[in-house]
């Protein structure tokens, strides 16, 4: 495993080097020149919507750009321990070395069971200070909420219970290429129609790392994503001041994300938002001195009950096969008579999603692959994750309580206060779990 520097230069004028180690790789960059390694509009879109971030929250969003760079132009199988956990050393720049001491430490810890790999974080004070702007104005708007929309369906249901509840709400989005803008922005023009023009405002924000760069090797996860989308929709609500809450939708399953099998411990439990990292990264910010609170009204909650118990079902209906759910959406340009950007029906998300339609009533999306009817073999990629579930639903079916805990926490550490959330997070497992297989049948 090869020890990979990832060097954040302030501008091109910045001296700063650090000690070179034999057989360690380094590369380095500037954010203020963003062309060369990462291409990203977010400081364009902030000055044009008079979004003015504090010192601090400049910094984290920095450091979000830089992480998920880092992430993306560093290859797995190329620089990871047996081709998958790498050692990423973060070397950065900030404007108060003394308060983000306070939060190295977990920083690294959250990055690290976030992505999977190990996280070191070099600081260091930034040579030239950030002077914002005082605004005029915080919340010219009104803003009442903040919350993601990454174009899928659990975020759909999260916006029109929002806006079904008379909130004012800035949504946030992060793209890069493919499919994933043309769904922002349809779902925001059905959103527009239905609750019409000023019930809320829309962020879309293009961050995309150059994995052509001659020091880059392209890697094909981007688990460090959910960092910088965190990032993006803490910012927002900052900006608009300390009470603004971010609303993170998902549904309970997927942000526990267990292992459906032994040999899924790794690479296909992803952690985008388990209640441990989003407990680590609001710890990680109230330390900063960010006081926005961080929410997900749905982590008790399967992807089918958030459909049956949305506040507007019929709207729901109508347009949610609209919103793209699946893993690699891009696979079905492959298959004969689709189109790309389809749900590919066979990943872990395209198999909750099709389960919670069933749940709901019936299942009105477009999937390239009927697993269900013609189900792939097992020895296949696309077969894999569908035996995975028949396997991690046949090891629960006779599973006393405390074994399911243990099988809960493989995953990793829940942030209950009592026993009562602990049952919760026992509860949504199973119910999610029956969901699927009620599918599967």
């Amino acid at each position: 495993m090869t020890i990979c520097n990832i060097v954040i230069k302030e501008t091109g004028l910045d001296t700063y080097t650090p000690a070179q180690r034999l057989n360690e790789k380094y590369i380095e960059f500037d954010l203020g020149n963003q062309s060369e390694m990462v291409s990203s509009y977010v400081s364009i879109l902030f000055q044009q919507n008079n979004i003015i971030p504090t010192a601090t929250a400049s910094d984290l969003m920095d450091l979000a750009i830089a992480i998920y760079t880092g992430d993306q132009i560093l290859s797995r199988p190329l620089n990871g321990f047996q081709g998958w956990s790498r050692h990423i050393r973060l070397h950065f720049p900030v404007m108060n070395l003394e308060l983000w001491k306070n939060v190295k430490s977990d920083l690294e810890q959250m990055l690290s069971f976030l992505s999977g790999d190990k996280w070191d974080i070099v600081l260091r004070e930034r040579a030239t200070k950030r002077i914002a702007q005082p605004q005029l104005m915080q919340n010219p708007n009104s803003i009442t909420k903040v919350s993601l929309l990454s174009g899928g369906l659990d975020s759909f249901i999260g916006a029109i219970d929002l806006l079904e509840s008379k909130e004012k709400v800035a949504f946030v989005s992060h793209y890069k290429r493919g499919s994933e803008s043309p769904k922002q922005k349809a779902i925001t023009t059905l959103l527009n129609q239905k609750y019409g023009n000023g019930s809320f405002l829309s962020y879309q924000f293009f961050v995309q790392p150059n994995q052509a760069h001659s020091l880059a090797s392209k890697e094909d996860t981007s688990r460090a994503r959910s960092f910088l989308f965190l990032a993006l929709g803490l910012t927002v609500a900052n900006s608009l001041g300390d009470q603004i809450e971010l609303v993170v939708p998902e549904n309970g399953l997927i942000s526990l994300n267990v292992p459906l099998t032994q040999t899924r411990l790794s690479s296909h439990s992803t952690r985008t938002t388990h209640p441990h990292y989003l407990f680590l990264f609001q710890k990680v910010i109230a330390t900063l001195g960010i006081k926005n609170k961080i929410v997900n009204p749905y982590r008790f909650k399967t992807k089918g009950e958030m459909m049956t118990e949305c506040k507007n079902k019929i709207f729901l209906s109508k347009y949610y096969p609209e919103t793209l759910s699946c893993s690699h959406p891009e696979t079905s340009r492959y298959v004969k008579g689709t189109s790309p950007g389809l749900h590919c029906g066979y990943c872990v998300p395209c198999i909750i999603r099709q389960a919670a339609e069933k749940s709901a009533g019936s299942i009105n999306t477009i999937y390239a692959h009927q697993i269900k009817n013609n189900p792939p073999s097992y020895t296949t990629r696309k077969g894999r994750d569908l035996r995975a579930f028949k396997m991690g639903l046949e090891e629960i079916k006779n599973i006393a309580r405390h074994s399911m805990v243990l099988r809960i926490l493989k995953s990793g550490p829940l942030p209950f206060v009592d026993q009562q959330e602990l049952n919760d997070y026992i509860s949504i497992y199973e119910r999610g779990m029956r969901e699927v297989s009620n599918f599967l049948r």
